[in-house]
């Protein structure tokens, strides 16, 4: 689906500078939990359009949530054009990137934000990667998505994409721009168990490197088809291996703490996220909950249930489901809940139980 917009944005145009003939592709939204691939898909889109006569400029909400800070960074982005002669400019355009390269937070730049990205447009396709937009500020957010869907809705060479966890749909239920309700979804959950078996014995055999199927099955064991977990198990045994031309069941056993010891380090940030939050109690109703249930539930199911025996109001259930749901204790395939990572639910009851002994 990537390729399919980035070819989109570079195909035929009415002139050299005119809409595209065949219509701008409709915008993305990439949604998984945390190290199920997300950055990477971007990273990959970044590479996939240096070959091509177009450029990319990403977004990413600051670090210190200075959401000003990180507007004034995607300003100054749009206004460098990789190898364009500047000399050539119209001065119209010169203009308004001055006006963009120049600006400092507490300026007010948002109204000159779509003559800018037009003018951008004017020259070279362009790429709009939106990463961790869960966290974007609702009104920096909601003048990109509106200013974006006016250019796309001329034929303009644009392609957003947005990528977030499961919230970021929450999120956007805040923001006015409802055509982002028409995106198409990529949505990036556990692994089927023969792509992870893939994911995890290609790399090697490769490069020449013999797997014994014993230790890829304790390999595999590891990972719970979690694609973060698959990058730990991998790079472990990779470097264990040296200069030897197989992987046995030794040479895996020899990594088992290592992978364990970063495995319990991804558990214990979710865990910290969800106590500090104050949550831990619903975390665990949740918990309890899901793992009662067969079948996994429908969110409305289990937020239903969440509110049983309390004085949560529907609301309250609803905040609390969408704040579990982007920690990554649990996340919805097919709208249905299920265990992000089953093993973490161990985790989280041994430490939970911990906590309240």
């Amino acid at each position: 689906m990537l390729k399919e917009t980035l070819d989109a944005i570079c195909g035929e145009r009415d002139g050299r500078y005119g809409p595209l003939i065949d219509g701008a592709p409709q915008p993305l939204k990439i949604i998984g939990a945390r190290g199920v691939g997300k950055t990477a898909l971007l990273t990959w889109a970044e590479r996939e359009i240096e070959p091509k006569k177009a450029d990319v400029v990403r977004l990413a909400d600051p670090p210190d949530g200075d959401s000003e800070k990180g507007f004034s960074i995607f300003l100054r982005k749009l206004a460098d054009i990789p190898g364009f002669d500047w000399k050539q400019a119209e001065a119209q355009v010169s203009k308004y990137f001055h006006l963009v390269r120049n600006w400092q937070p507490g300026q007010p730049p948002l109204e000159d934000f779509e003559r800018v990205l037009q003018e951008r447009l004017r020259l070279r396709p362009l790429m709009l990667l939106m990463d961790e937009a869960m966290h974007y500020d609702r009104k920096i957010l909601k003048t990109i998505l509106q200013k974006s869907q006016l250019l796309m809705s001329r034929e303009s060479p644009l392609a957003l994409v947005l990528a977030g966890t499961p919230a970021l749909n929450v999120h956007l239920d805040d923001v006015d721009a409802t055509f982002i309700n028409r995106a198409r979804n990529i949505h990036i959950n556990a692994l089927k168990p023969s792509a992870t078996r893939e994911a995890l014995g290609r790399p090697f055999l490769d490069r020449g490197v013999m797997v014994s199927d014993e230790a890829l099955k304790l390999m595999l064991s590891w990972t719970d088809d979690y694609p973060y977990f698959i990058q730990i198990v991998g790079s472990e045994v990779w470097k264990a291996k040296k200069g030897a031309a197989k992987v046995d069941v030794a040479l895996v056993q020899s990594v088992e703490q290592a992978v364990q010891e970063q495995r319990d380090d991804f558990y214990e940030s979710i865990y910290r996220k969800i106590d500090k939050a104050q949550l831990l109690e619903h975390a665990m109703k949740v918990v309890t909950i899901i793992e009662a249930e067969p079948n996994p539930m429908p969110p409305k199911q289990v937020r239903t249930r969440m509110a049983e025996g309390t004085d949560l109001t529907t609301s309250d259930a609803y905040e609390i489901f969408s704040q579990l749901l982007d920690m990554g204790l649990f996340w919805t395939v097919g709208r249905r809940v299920q265990a992000a990572i089953p093993s973490f639910f161990t985790y989280f009851k041994e430490e939970y139980k911990r906590d309240h002994a």
